[in-house]
């Protein structure tokens, strides 16, 4: 994976993590909430737990070409 599919990739979580907490702030907003609801929250905390794992691969990845000092052209 080159730098520039690397910072495509992180733009794309970074994007989906400001939708997410958009609808975590309404989420957040009702009292109370059905269970549709409250599966759904509970579906966007698992998805968050992935794009962090996501994030700290494509981190490593990152520093491992730079550390080797690859080049694309």
């Amino acid at each position: 994976m080159d730098d520039s599919s690397i910072a495509a990739r992180t733009e794309k979580l970074r994007r989906e993590i400001e939708m997410i907490q958009q609808e975590e702030r309404r989420y957040r907003g009702h009292k109370n909430h059905s269970l549709t609801e409250s599966a759904e929250h509970n579906k966007r905390e698992f998805r968050v737990l992935a794009i962090r794992e996501e994030l700290r691969t494509l981190v490593e990845k990152a520093r491992e070409q730079s550390s080797q000092g690859v080049w694309y052209s």
